[in-house]
């Protein structure tokens, strides 16, 4: 039953923090929405309500089988990631479907698109993406959006207006909701504990050598893994297939990194950046592997692949390099020394970026939320 003193508050997400799910019934349930990643920026939305009673919340997932009864909300929680993509249909009806139910207050809390190193090409589903934008310009008061290009994809792109969209970065960078502070950056040596995430299913030789060259380098480097198949793989054994499965990364069960045992997955975001402390260094091209590492205040660089990696890690200012900018003669050492010199503009401007949030919000739901 709800507080009645209390909001009512629908989220979208598979999982609550306070649940107590087993990491199997997660996997196999996949309420993580096919990546681990998801939760980061979701739990950390639930901060802006962190005194409201647990029984006040309700979730809805695109993952989840059960259906909303009752549609009578006080506000609509809508973290997202990158919804603008191809093959992302079965999601856009599901919001467009679920909006159109609704008529509480709903906060757009970071979507992002997926789209190259530079322009837009007209994606397939552009119409149902139309149509969740135009929904949602109806039922909010301004769009949260990621990164400047998922800005100008909407307003220059899709022509819709540039005073209905505010760049506010992701919400993972304050699931902690306290201050951040940087480690001691040590100089680099070969017994440094590493970090490793990459993406199996956007694999790109310059990127996928280089990592093989660090797990084959340093008998420390661990892989990080998010992907729902990869905690098949590790947990029952089956390998990834089709244009996931690749020689020079862990994607089998036969790679030394798997015999070994060297990698971590976790299903519980606090328990991702406490182990996070261990390391010295986190690397690769998942943009929550790297601010898992960050929020434990581990130096971290993000390979490039898409706008959706390099414009999260433009808008948080957290250090980056363009995959194809990887030669043979790139060395871990040097991007190690390039993250902990450019990791101190993350913490320049995390207070202004915090600020902006802020004002997002209490500009959409009448809240100040500032810890």
């Amino acid at each position: 039953m709800t507080n009645q003193e209390s909001p009512k508050i629908l989220v979208y997400t598979g999982l609550f923090p306070w649940e107590n799910i087993s990491k199997s019934r997660i996997l196999s349930n996949d309420l993580i929405g096919g990546n681990t990643g998801n939760l980061l920026f979701s739990w950390s939305t639930l901060n802006i309500f962190s005194d409201v009673p647990h029984e006040n919340f309700t979730k809805v997932y695109i993952t989840l089988e059960n259906q909303l009864i009752n549609y009578e909300f006080d506000y609509f929680l809508l973290p997202l990631a990158n919804t603008f993509r191809e093959n992302n249909d079965e999601e856009l009806i599901f919001l467009i479907s679920l909006l159109k139910k609704i008529s509480c207050k709903v906060l757009l809390n970071g979507i992002g698109g997926q789209f190259g190193k530079v322009g837009f090409h007209k994606f397939s589903n552009e119409q149902l993406i139309r149509e969740l934008i135009e929904l949602l310009i109806e039922k909010t008061t301004s769009i949260g959006v990621r990164d400047e290009r998922t800005k100008e994809y909407i307003t220059e792109f899709l022509g819709y207006s540039e005073a209905e969209v505010v760049v506010i970065g992701c919400p993972s960078v304050r699931i902690l909701n306290e201050k951040l502070h940087a480690k001691e950056y040590l100089p680099f040596n070969a017994d440094f504990k590493l970090a490793i995430n990459y993406t199996p299913g956007s694999y790109d030789r310059k990127w996928g050598h280089f990592i093989d060259s660090v797990f084959k380098n340093y008998d420390k480097s661990y892989a990080v893994f998010q992907d729902l198949d990869e905690g098949e793989l590790i947990s029952h054994g089956k390998n990834l297939v089709g244009l996931k499965r690749h020689d020079l990364i862990p994607t089998f069960t036969e790679h030394p990194i798997i015999k070994e045992q060297r990698y971590r997955l976790f299903v519980n975001p606090i328990d991702w950046i406490d182990e996070m402390h261990e390391f010295q260094f986190s690397i690769g091209t998942r943009i929550h592997g790297n601010i898992a590492a960050i929020l434990a205040g581990v130096p971290a660089l993000v390979i490039a692949i898409d706008s959706r990696t390099a414009g999260l890690a433009q808008t948080h200012h957290i250090p980056y390099i363009w995959f194809d900018e990887l030669t043979d003669k790139t060395r871990i050492e040097e991007l190690y020394y390039r993250s902990c010199t450019e990791m101190t503009k993350f913490y320049t401007h995390l207070d202004e970026i915090n600020e902006r949030y802020f004002g997002f919000i209490k500009k959409n739901l009448g809240l100040d939320v500032r810890a």
